[in-house]
């Protein structure tokens, strides 16, 4: 099982915070990204799900597609995520099946989710950080930082990693302020 330590934060000028990125000597592997995302929720076990439909490509060239179920135990403080996650890939083409199989078992569907931008590797920190910079559906644009980590790893470590998050915030001048302490599921049902 992996942890992500992950944060969002509202973004008022794409451009600008897509050319930093751009110029940014720690930046590497820049993709096109596309995520469709299905949530799920299991009444008898209460439990929500994501079947996610994603798309990547680099300079027209496809990196990868493909159908991902995803679990999470989730907690959020101030806007800081810290997440344990269990994903099963499937072939992108069984998309659609998936969703017909859960909707067929009386799974509940809660949400629908767009996001669509750009995706980047961050090698500033020891660990790898994954940037996005997304759209999603009508909420705007956010800039999304992430670590996947192995869930043994103590808290020292993830301390020092959070405070790399707000570093990586303040490289590319996104306030404090603009970190979203919600979900996105929770601004989208609200």
């Amino acid at each position: 099982m992996a942890k992500e330590i992950e944060l969002k934060a509202h973004v008022y000028d794409f451009s600008l915070t897509l050319e930093k990125l751009r110029l940014n000597k720690h930046i590497s592997n820049e993709t096109f990204a596309h995520k469709l995302d299905v949530y799920y929720f299991n009444p008898l076990i209460n439990q929500s799900f994501r079947v996610r439909q994603e798309l990547l490509k680099s300079n027209d060239t496809l990196i990868s597609k493909e159908t991902i179920l995803t679990v999470k135990q989730k907690s959020i403080t101030e806007g800081i995520e810290q997440n344990n996650e269990i994903e099963v890939e499937l072939p992108y083409d069984n998309f659609k099946d998936t969703l017909t199989f859960f909707d067929s078992m009386g799974f509940n569907k809660t949400i629908r989710k767009s996001k669509t931008g750009y995706s980047f590797n961050f090698n500033k920190f020891e660990y790898p950080l994954h940037i996005e910079l997304l759209e999603v559906n009508d909420l705007g644009w956010f800039f999304e930082i992430e670590f996947v980590i192995d869930e043994s790893i103590d808290q020292n470590i993830i301390n020092t990693l959070i405070n790399n998050l707000y570093e990586t915030l303040k490289i590319f001048d996104i306030p404090i302020e603009n970190i979203e302490k919600r979900y996105y599921s929770q601004m989208i049902t609200q």
